[in-house]
């Protein structure tokens, strides 16, 4: 009994360490015979990087309600606390929203945009609104198809943190996966976590790779373009960026 409860101890030792080990996304482990991509130190990829991961892996809806989704493997969850309570943070609206923090917590409100449903560009500095007025109107009035349309296309080998992988045939119902790190290997291969919110609007995870679409928890491209279209049956995925 006693080298029984010396097991328990450890286990529970273990895992209080591996939880509180991950503070920011930067700290989750790379992939064997990787190193992270370095980006210019006041770019969005690399504040996207440092942001901040809850100590446990529980999410949780608008309405207070523990997300159970069996197709998830969550590596964390991000420590950003839903900023509404109604149904407006879901995929697009997530992103949308950390493109906005990056701005508010920099000082550059001036310059942030985002868009109206049709891709157009709607400034903060115009909008007469709170910071959080100005994210509400515009999480209210878009969505994937917004970015799909007003976003910068982006090319498969300029993948960088910050960019996202937009599903939305229709305009209707779509889906926004964002890229959250890169890593290469040594023979030039590359590597990224993947984070999002959904539907109901709950928080952002970073979800874990599993072998077929990646490695060590990373995934590789072809990888993710596979788990999104295995998922999320929203059409094919195209890559944006909010520049």
């Amino acid at each position: 009994m006693r080298f029984y409860y010396r097991i328990l101890i450890v286990l529970f030792l273990f895992c209080t360490v591996s939880v509180l080990g991950l503070k920011t996304i930067r700290d989750i482990p790379l992939p064997k015979a990787c190193r992270r991509v370095v980006y210019p130190k006041s770019s969005f990829s690399r504040w996207i990087t440092r942001l901040p991961l809850k100590k446990n892996k529980t999410i949780f809806s608008y309405r207070g309600r523990i997300i159970q989704r069996s197709f998830y493997r969550v590596w964390a969850v991000a420590d950003l606390s839903l900023l509404f309570k109604s149904d407006l943070e879901q995929c697009a609206d997530f992103c949308m929203r950390i493109w906005g923090d990056y701005h508010k917590k920099n000082g550059l409100l001036e310059i942030l945009f985002l868009y109206a449903y049709g891709g157009q560009k709607r400034f903060f500095r115009a909008s007469r609104k709170s910071y959080y007025g100005f994210l509400r109107k515009r999480m209210a009035y878009s969505n994937s198809w917004s970015i799909k349309k007003g976003g910068l296309p982006v090319a498969d080998r300029d993948i960088r943190p910050g960019d996202m992988f937009v599903q939305n045939r229709t305009g209707g119902i779509g889906h926004v996966t964002m890229v959250l790190d890169a890593c290469v290997d040594t023979s030039g291969r590359k590597y990224y976590l993947l984070g999002y919110s959904f539907m109901p609007a709950q928080e952002f995870h970073i979800e874990r790779a599993r072998k077929q679409y990646g490695k060590f928890g990373w995934f590789s491209l072809k990888g993710a373009y596979s788990y999104l279209n295995d998922y999320f049956n929203y059409g094919k995925p195209v890559l944006r960026r909010f520049k």
